[in-house]
């Protein structure tokens, strides 16, 4: 198996998707995108579905690796907490925010038993234990505080999709801030 190519193709994928949406993803659209043939994306993955699959996989794996580098990074615990938050604003100011990939997948699979679920739900459990491991460190250890928070910043990247207003951002902020209090 050629990990280039595979890794190239889950690249692209992961591009595509959170750009335009698995809607408009299509082996076809993929292919197009990778700049490789729709055979070379059946070889490696089998189907569409697992590499997208395997695609949300690497990306949470992106992700939580960034949670780590940031525990390294920052030693302020409120702004590591509210890094989550600071990361959507600098998205939303580069332009490059396209709605959460995870909510996105599941809306084209919702099917709670499909894989592609299931790997969303796996990464949405790594945010809330990441969120709850944050809030512990200033203090507070709250499940239902950890509840609200989720709260607003799930329904945040919502709102972001429609407005790709950092003034939310802001706002949900010092909304967070009030209930760590």
């Amino acid at each position: 198996m050629n990990t280039t190519k595979r890794d190239h193709l889950i690249d692209s994928f992961i591009a595509l998707v959170s750009e335009q949406g698995m809607s408009a993803s299509g082996v076809d659209s993929i292919a197009k995108y990778a700049n490789v043939s729709k055979k070379t994306i059946y070889n490696q993955f089998g189907s569409k579905e697992a590499l997208a699959v395997e695609a949300l996989t690497r990306f949470s794996n992106r992700v939580q690796a960034n949670w780590e580098r940031d525990r390294v990074d920052i030693a302020d615990s409120k702004e590591l907490f509210l890094r989550f938050f600071t990361e959507l604003e600098e998205i939303i100011n580069a332009g490059l925010f396209h709605g959460c990939i995870f909510v996105n997948m599941c809306r084209e699979y919702p099917e709670l038993e499909h894989d592609i679920h299931i790997a969303a739900k796996k990464h949405k459990q790594a945010v809330q234990h990441e969120l709850l491991s944050r809030l512990k460190m200033i203090g507070c250890q709250d499940p239902e505080r950890l509840f609200h928070i989720e709260l607003i910043y799930e329904g945040l990247m919502s709102k972001l999709l429609v407005y790709q207003d950092v003034k939310m951002v802001q706002s949900a902020k010092c909304m967070v801030l009030e209930i760590i209090k």
